[in-house]
């Protein structure tokens, strides 16, 4: 973990892409009820009445029968359903109206269709079909039929129908640069983890009282202010001082593999290239030492940014701002004069070097070939390629103490970009020294802002509203939320699991992925342009994939939750700087002493509480944390239609990355070799590059800039199998089962229709301009809206689904089918 913004989600990594993630991503049954630690469940599905006499109605109540006492709660209950039906059914035919007789003229849409209002076609029986009264369907109705614009033709923009309303309800916050069904989870998840965290540290377990006060020692404002950027000045002087802060820095005493292993070991910054220890791609029993290209300051992917002049000058001068205020503010701390012109001059020396260094970063979409990236050599080989770093020392100074004797000359280690460590060991002899400190420490304090008084979070706030688009700041706890699953994931997420998740949701996810798993054996088995030894190696690997769902049992074992984090102390007088630098000096060991055990391929290494869902190549393994597997993308008491539309759809994705121009390179047991006959990987290749090229032609909405289809058809392939995975599955369910009753007010919706509107829903949301560049530019993920159209324009079943005549958008004449 850097020391700096905590993410999202955990981002384990592999040639820079281990996991692969689904927006933009499970073990064996558990006892029967909740995990050990004792908190309330207030699960989605929980009972929402329940009826309890109070004790004016003692003796009326014991004078009832048996029967009655039994008879009178369901009663109530059935009559508070009805008026929640009655409700949600008049909601929607009110919601109707206003789409199709609009109070006033819409003038901002930008997708216009002939049609004014689409209404589904009757039931083909003469009689209604039977109707789901459940707490469970009127909720998934209503999800649904909030978010419907009736007002648009399905078969040409199924997104707005699906979509529409949604979107107009639920502008972006301004605290946020875009806003989804996605990010409307996310936040529920920080909300719950936020109230779970505010308790008392009175856990028996240590972990869970770590995790606890690294929340409050995070909101401490208090403190922050107090101590200002006091402790950040005691990192620069462990640094060495900063040129560019105009203090004595000794140019004759510089060593750059010191200050480059300093800052690697206590604050996980990393300048010139990225190590990390995992899986030896060819070898997944073990583990081993991996050298990539160099992140860039704005983020992996962000190339452009500095390159692209015509579409990025805004942004570069809000960087070249952003550092120029943090410089001056330190200046000011230190009582050092402000020479305006000269620290001008040294930040743009420092963009000029990024500059120069983005210029040689192979960009994502060229990093796909796996073999490519796979280069086995001894340390000794990496003088010859980059000979300004004293590699053994550099390595020993990083490694825990006893470890320092493992590395010498002889060392094993893989080298992503042979090339990138030529050509970045020019850069750096071309380059003045004073130049190359003020860039490594830049990266230090960049890091650090987050950690620092209120001043630093109104110049990053400044920054981020030309990066993304966000007006203002969030609320403090949002971030502070997000701490414990960054430092102590698995506490965290014992925490959240306890409270959100049992484990019967963990026994339907793991009925789901079977199902899925047996989707996409049939597409394999019939589709005509595999051969038979292809076809049979397909199945095996993905009948070979490790489930990860919920949790780790290590989450129900206070002994052994507590155990993974032995070696770190977080204590309540802890400033929030000091205890995300023994956090980040913590994860540097511990990641360095997987060099000493076997790779575990069963290892659930994100936390429970994260939103997403992952596929690991090296592992052949598929993870679906707890907070993903929350309403509206799942619930036991959702009917199975909805269920496999949104979750479904997502276990067929991650299923399917197995199979994408990436995941296909690894065998069942993770290792990376070539398992296709010539002909099956040639048919593959034909039909993967048609997918690039209908991706590559969508326009993103408001901006003039056409998606990536090189850069995003892992992701675009997973969505189109994963899809086309759970309708069959649920297919396969109603075959065995029957038909399941309608959603109530959604009557003349059929189940297949409602999948379909069920994935869309999962999509819904929207982002602010900048947001939408930066995503198009650096993402490997599209645009939400072509991860409806573009899947369902592929899928024959749709149009049928929707009687969608010939030639209309989502009924084209050619389809990009993989798989």
């Amino acid at each position: 973990m850097p020391f700096g913004d905590p993410p999202d989600y955990v981002h384990l990594r592999t040639n820079e892409s281990q996991m692969q993630l689904i927006s933009m991503g499970e073990q064996p049954e558990t006892p029967s009820g909740s995990p050990c630690f004792n908190a309330p469940s207030t699960r989605e599905d929980a009972p929402a009445v329940v009826f309890v006499p109070g004790k004016g109605t003692a003796r009326w109540w014991r004078g009832r029968t048996p029967l009655e006492r039994i008879l009178l709660p369901i009663l109530v209950f059935f009559i508070l359903l009805t008026v929640v039906l009655i409700a949600v059914v008049l909601n929607m035919d009110s919601r109707q109206r206003d789409r199709i007789h609009p109070s006033t003229v819409e003038t901002t849409r930008e997708r216009n269709f002939s049609s004014t209002t689409w209404t589904p076609p009757p039931p083909t029986t003469p009689a209604e079909p039977p109707v789901c009264t459940t707490i469970g369907c009127v909720r998934a109705a209503n999800n649904i039929i909030n978010a419907l614009n009736t007002s648009v033709n399905p078969c040409e923009d199924f997104y707005e129908f699906a979509c529409g309303s949604w979107n107009e309800d639920h502008p972006i916050p301004d605290d946020m640069s875009a806003f989804g069904t996605f990010s409307f989870v996310r936040e529920q998840v920080r909300q719950q983890l936020r109230v779970l965290l505010e308790q008392e540290v009175t856990s028996q377990s240590v972990s869970i009282n770590m995790a606890r006060i690294a929340y409050k020692t995070c909101m401490n404002k208090t403190q922050l202010e107090e101590l200002k950027t006091s402790l950040l000045f005691e990192t620069l002087s462990e640094l060495g001082s900063w040129p560019l802060l105009q203090t004595s820095w000794q140019r004759d005493t510089f060593d750059l593999t010191d200050l480059m292993a300093i800052a690697r070991r206590d604050y996980g910054a990393e300048s010139f290239f990225q190590i990390y220890i995992y899986a030896d791609a060819k070898n997944t029993s073990r583990n081993t030492l991996f050298v990539d290209q160099a992140s860039l300051s704005l983020g992996r992917g962000a190339r452009d940014y500095y390159l692209n002049n015509t579409m990025f000058a805004n942004h570069m001068q809000a960087y070249r701002k952003y550092f120029f205020e943090i410089v001056k503010i330190l200046q000011e701390d230190a009582n050092v004069p402000h020479n305006k012109s000269s620290v001008e001059a040294n930040i743009d020396a420092v963009i000029a070097f990024e500059k120069k260094l983005a210029e040689i970063v192979v960009p994502e979409d060229e990093r796909r070939n796996s073999t490519r990236l796979y280069n086995k050599r001894v340390m000794a080989d990496l003088y010859d390629y980059m000979d300004d770093v004293n590699w053994v020392t550099y390595f020993q100074q990083i490694a825990p103490s006893e470890m320092i004797g493992m590395f010498n000359n002889e060392t094993e280690i893989i080298v992503a970009e042979i090339d990138f460590l030529r050509k970045v060991s020019a850069l750096i002899k071309d380059t003045d020294s004073e130049t190359l400190v003020n860039y490594i420490i830049w990266r230090v304090v960049q890091a650090s802002v987050r950690f620092l008084d209120e001043r630093f979070e109104n110049i990053k706030q400044d920054f981020s509203r030309v990066m993304t688009g966000q007006q203002q700041r969030s609320p403090r706890w949002k971030d502070c939320a997000q701490v414990p699953s960054s430092v102590l994931p698995l506490a965290a997420g014992a925490i959240y699991v306890q409270a959100h998740f049992d484990s019967e949701d963990k026994r339907e996810a793991l009925e789901m992925i079977g199902k899925l798993r047996e989707s996409f054996a049939d597409l394999v088995e019939h589709n005509d342009w595999m051969d038979e030894s292809t076809k049979k190696t397909a199945i095996e690997k993905a009948n070979s994939m490790i489930n990860n769902i919920g949790y780790p049992n290590i989450t129900n074992d206070i002994s052994k939750l507590d155990d993974q984090y032995k070696e770190l102390v977080i204590l309540p007088e802890d400033t929030y700087y000091s205890l995300m630098k023994k956090a980040v000096v913590w994860m540097q060991k511990k990641e360095f002493r997987k060099l000493l055990k076997p790779f575990d391929r069963h290892e659930f290494d994100v936390s429970p509480a994260v939103v997403n869902a992952f596929y690991s190549p090296e592992k052949n393994a598929i993870t679906f944390p707890a907070g993903i597997l929350q309403p509206p993308f799942f619930s036991g008491s959702y009917p199975k239609a909805v269920n496999y539309g949104a979750i479904g759809a997502v276990i067929g994705h991650e299923i399917t990355h197995g199979f994408d121009d990436q995941g296909s390179q690894y065998d069942k047991d993770g290792n990376l070799h070539n398992w296709w006959s010539t002909r099956s990987l040639e048919a593959f290749d034909e039909r993967r590059r048609c997918i690039v090229e209908q991706y590559g032609n969508y326009t993103v909405p408001k901006t003039t800039y056409k998606v990536n289809g090189k850069l995003t058809q892992g992701e675009n392939i997973a969505d189109n199998g994963g899809v086309k995975e759970a309708l069959m599955a649920y297919q396969k369910y109603v075959a065995t089962e029957g038909e399941e009753a309608r959603l109530p007010g959604l009557q003349h919706y059929t189940n297949t229709q409602i999948f379909f509107l069920s994935y869309a829903h999962f999509w819904c949301g929207q982002k602010k301009e900048a947001a939408a560049i930066q995503q198009v530019t650096t993402d490997e993920h599209s645009p939400e809206i072509f991860r409806v159209i573009g899947v369902l324009s592929n899928l024959r079943e749709f149009a049928e689904a929707f009687s969608c005549p010939a030639h209309a958008a989502l009924n084209p004449t050619h389809r990009c089918v993989v798989w």
